[in-house]
């Protein structure tokens, strides 16, 4: 059986929207899409069906389901298989104080040294923010990457929540799964294509229903962004045509096409490098990059252009009535010949660190034109709970690009989704590679060439307040205070502030001391041989959780300081620190386990680097990575994170 995929849930769509019965079988149907408000005859057709029966069903019985149940169905009658997935003592109050400077760092340099000032008596809109991740509305989590990509979002727009709160934040569970057949109520490590349709969903309806049912009655929320920091791996049911989708897949992307359609702004991360085979970093130019697998993840790759035409053919005829008589139109039209213009499905987002490079862990074929910060950041929902270890992928790129479109959505509520992506696009800052030249994108909704931009909050609001109608949230005053953080040479900024706790947190670390000669280098990570184990047939977090509680490279004195989260259950066998300049000039170190332990979690390793000539390093180190070879059940993976560069 392919991982992922037990035989017990099964995905049809059936013309009519009545799920057929299964009659005499040990399974239960009932429709897919459900909530207060009545759902669109397009989403009404799809009916999902679950083994009733002990243990696994037998052949014998799914034969006969698929026999009866799905050759009614209009499209692929598939398995909805689990594919979609995230990415108090002495110690945890140095790690805790860390953490705490690098949420605050993140937070500075994705809004800048301070956010646009709001007309005294103005009031900013608020959007609702549906975060579909990991968590499960006020739960605690299992699994932190929703407390992380949700208290991002939260902290970037509500810096102030007495003055200035720009985001209503809000949990869909999209990702319920433990494992493969056991659900977690709170929340869990990955889902299935139609687990995260239905969280989309009900993220939609539930603002409906909260500001859009009462005739005459402004919203409180009159605007909805959906973060999806998750994706599938391409394959079969991430694929560009539609029609070839399983019904499952076809789920997710009706899901997301009804909640475009109704106004919302969909946000997903572009993903990851799942490491494996013929994969390797690329340099920060963008150099010697290549993956047996390319190009985005689901539901980011699924870029395109859809109309109101498109949607009223499944929605109905002026369906967007009510939105638009309270003057937030799902769709704008054109000022040249009053015809409507088309809007992006969605908007997938990349990461970029602290110098506005690729992350090291940038999937190949994958950059779109919208990037943000994604390196580094970490978020907690409740202020005496730790902070989770700090993630770095496309994750936080999305989180922060979400953040900086609702902060920005605040002072004109009435732009639509496609103005304010445009908007956003045409006032940022293109990136761009080691040599000076902008980077392009490679994944677009209309295939035309692009440059990938990073978008700000201070430029776009100081477009909006210096056109000829400026909104009421305007300020009479001056922007000098609203400016962007200066990019930093290296991968994250001065960490100078943290060479206190990083001494007292490795004080009583086991001390190695490696004296390397050219022929010591190795030629390969992990990451280059293993593929990362979250990958096969799951739709994960973007990024997943890495073994490194701590982990830093001192550019002064060569040492890896390497603190193994005390969580981290599966064992790790080996670890490969990874160095590379803006150039692309890389080096490899493999790390000696010190003793018979190894590297167990909660162990605190200190190695001192003395190479044999200073050549062997590359010029003006800018990035740093550990990979780990890690096994869990017998099976081999690798798992790779960025790493602090310190002084």
């Amino acid at each position: 059986m392919v991982a992922g995929c037990t035989g017990r849930r099964w995905v049809g769509r059936f013309p009519g929207g009545v799920c057929p019965d299964p009659m005499g079988m040990p399974w239960r149907g009932k429709k897919l899409f459900q909530s207060e408000i009545e759902a669109p005859a397009f989403l009404d057709e799809y009916c999902v069906y679950e083994y009733a029966g002990r243990g696994e069903p037998d052949p014998a019985e799914t034969a006969a389901l698929q026999a009866t149940v799905g050759r009614a169905s209009d499209c692929t009658f598939a398995e909805d298989c689990v594919t979609v997935g995230p990415l108090g003592d002495a110690d945890a109050r140095d790690v805790d104080a860390m953490r705490s400077f690098l949420h605050d760092e993140f937070i500075q340099q994705v809004n800048g040294v301070a956010l646009p000032p709001v007309n005294a008596g103005a009031t900013p809109a608020i959007a609702r923010v549906a975060v579909i991740d990991t968590k499960a509305g006020s739960q605690l989590p299992v699994d932190p990457h929703a407390t992380v990509v949700g208290g991002l979002i939260r902290d970037l727009t509500c810096l102030d929540p007495d003055v200035r709160c720009a985001a209503d934040v809000t949990y869909e569970l999209g990702l319920p799964q433990l494992d493969n057949s056991n659900l977690g109520s709170s929340g869990g490590h990955f889902g299935s294509m139609s687990q995260v349709a239905t969280a989309i969903y009900r993220s939609v309806s539930s603002w409906q229903s909260d500001n859009y049912t009462a005739p005459r009655v402004p919203p409180v929320n009159p605007r909805l962004v959906i973060n999806a920091s998750i994706g599938a791996q391409p394959g079969p049911d991430c694929g560009p045509d539609v029609q070839e989708l399983s019904c499952s897949a076809q789920s997710l992307y009706d899901a997301i096409r009804h909640a475009t359609c109704q106004g919302a702004l969909v946000v997903a991360a572009a993903g990851n490098s799942p490491g494996g085979p013929f994969r390797h970093e690329p340099g920060i130019d963008g150099s010697n990059a290549a993956s047996a697998i390319s190009g985005g993840t689901c539901p980011a790759a699924w870029t395109r252009m859809i109309s109101r035409d498109e949607c009223e053919g499944v929605e109905g005829k002026d369906y967007d009535a009510e939105f638009i008589q309270k003057g937030f139109a799902p769709f704008s039209r054109s000022t040249e010949e009053g015809e409507w213009n088309d809007t992006p499905l969605l908007v997938p987002v990349a990461g970029v660190d602290s110098s506005n490079a690729l992350l090291p862990n940038a999937r190949d074929g994958a950059l779109p034109r919208n990037v943000a910060l994604g390196i580094l950041g970490t978020a907690r929902e409740n202020p005496m709970l730790p902070f989770p270890p700090p993630m770095t992928g496309s994750s936080l790129g999305a989180a922060a690009w979400t953040a900086t479109a609702v902060n920005t959505w605040a002072y004109q509520p009435e732009l639509t989704a496609r103005e304010l992506i445009d908007l956003l696009y045409a006032t940022g800052r293109p990136i761009r590679d080691a040599l000076g030249a902008v980077r392009p994108a490679e994944v677009d909704w209309d295939l035309a060439p692009h440059e990938a931009r990073r978008p700000s909050v201070c430029a776009a609001v100081f477009e909006i307040c210096n056109s000829a109608t400026p909104p009421a949230a305007c300020p009479t005053t001056s922007f000098e205070a609203c400016r962007g953080s200066a990019p930093s040479p290296i991968q994250n900024p001065d960490l100078s502030a943290l060479v206190p706790h990083f001494d007292a947190l490795f004080a009583d670390a086991i001390s190695t001391n490696l004296d390397l000669g050219p022929s010591d280098l190795s030629s390969t990570a992990p990451s280059d041989t293993f593929q990362n184990l979250s990958t096969p047939s799951w739709i994960h977090p973007q990024p997943e959780t890495i073994p490194c509680a701590k982990c830093g490279f001192s550019l002064g004195t060569h040492e890896v300081d390497i603190y193994i989260n005390p969580d981290f259950s599966s064992n790790i066998n080996k670890a490969t620190l990874v160095v590379n300049n803006a150039n692309g000039d890389k080096v490899r170190l493999d790390l000696p386990p010190p003793s018979p332990m190894g590297m167990s979690a909660g162990a605190k390793l200190s190695y001192t680097i003395n190479m044999s000539s200073s050549s062997m390093w590359p010029q003006n180190i800018a990035q740093a990575v550990i990979s780990f070879e890690v096994e869990s059940n017998g099976v081999i993976g690798s798992s790779t994170g960025t790493i602090l560069l310190m002084p």
